[in-house]
């Protein structure tokens, strides 16, 4: 029998950021998107995940941005959320992280999961560092996770060996977006998909994207059992959407009867960037597009 597959959100916290990485999906709209940004509240925020539960259970909530850490409340909030949700924080690690482990219950503790990104054009690597040996010091689970953008690969075998020496994970997601008129992953050369594969993340057991895979046509749970959630509320079937296809849009978290599809769809996109079709599609096999 086929084991069920939990239901999880991916939340954009909020449109704001501390950095200006050139290679965000966000690069360039910051100002634009930070008009959409809605700030409920703590106890407003935890009413709307407790009707979550109440409806589906506990779920799985892969928490980014923008930078999660300067959301205003974000202590406070995650400390209560992690009592009805597993999750997953994507962040910068610029924020005050001493405040927010410090805020975390220890028995709660292995409930969270940190996937620590370093972007070398705004952090400091000694920094950096010790930040991850401090969440590691608290037992909790933590990956470093780089973006193999074509002027960071060179540096990749270095951080690999400097993150492997303090026993922290260390993987790389490649890059989907245009830098000096050739557009990526398909313009990777060969030396640099040589250096990305010795440390190529993977999302659920599927290797990040080297080259771009089709997904259109094929039966997905996106919308079913999974959805991305922006931050004035709108929620959207999967992040991907937009890329060369249609983002669809399936209600608002903040609407008191907001519910997913009862069964999976067919995947509107041509590609899956960020590699949702890993966990999502009804049949895995895809082909190179």
């Amino acid at each position: 029998m086929t084991k069920k597959l939990k239901i999880s959100f991916s939340w954009d916290l909020h449109w704001k950021c501390n950095y200006r990485c050139p290679y965000c999906w966000w690069h360039g709209r910051w100002a634009k998107l930070g008009r959409r940004n809605v700030y409920p509240g703590t106890p407003e925020v935890i009413k709307i995940w407790k009707k979550i539960y109440k409806r589906y259970g506990e779920v799985h909530i892969e928490i980014a941005g923008g930078e999660p850490s300067i959301y205003p409340g974000f202590s406070r909030m995650l400390a209560q959320l992690l009592q009805y949700h597993t999750v997953n924080i994507m962040t910068n690690l610029s924020g005050d992280w001493a405040k927010v482990l410090k805020g975390i219950p220890a028995h709660l503790s292995h409930r969270l999961k940190i996937g620590a990104t370093f972007h070398p054009l705004f952090g400091n690597i000694d920094v950096f560092l010790n930040k991850c040996i401090a969440i590691k010091k608290r037992k909790m689970s933590l990956g470093v996770l780089y973006l193999a953008y074509p002027p960071q690969i060179k540096m990749i075998p270095r951080y690999k060996k400097l993150f492997s020496e303090h026993e922290i994970f260390f993987s790389v997601s490649t890059f989907w977006g245009v830098y000096r008129g050739k557009e990526y992953p398909n313009s990777y050369t060969a030396e640099q998909r040589r250096i990305i594969g010795t440390s190529l993340g993977a999302r659920k057991g599927k290797k990040f994207q080297a080259r771009p895979l089709v997904t259109k046509g094929k039966l997905c749970h996106a919308g079913h059992r999974y959805a991305i959630i922006h931050p004035n509320g709108e929620v959207l079937r999967c992040g991907g959407g937009s890329w060369k296809g249609k983002s669809i849009i399936i209600g608002n978290i903040f609407s008191g009867k907001f519910t997913l599809w009862k069964r999976p769809k067919p995947c509107k996109s041509e590609h899956c960037p960020c590699n949702e079709w890993s966990f999502l599609l009804v049949k895995k096999r895809l082909a190179v597009g």
